[in-house]
């Protein structure tokens, strides 16, 4: 690990945090899904898509 770092396990709760702690002017990358519209969890692929997640986590941070 990282010296400093936050390991969160859930995608979407990770987004959201990050998203939480931004300031005016701060920069905020997603990486490592790009264009994937699914999270793939054993087996299964669930629908997840990082833009319209980090979309809702901006309007309900109120930025």
């Amino acid at each position: 690990g990282a010296p400093g770092a936050l390991e969160i396990p859930g995608r979407r709760e990770a987004i959201f945090h990050a998203v939480s702690g931004l300031a005016k002017g701060d920069v905020l990358v997603i990486a490592g899904k790009g264009h994937e519209q699914g999270q793939i969890v054993g087996d299964t692929v669930h629908e997840f898509d990082d833009v319209k997640v980090a979309a809702q986590a901006i309007k309900e941070a109120g930025a």
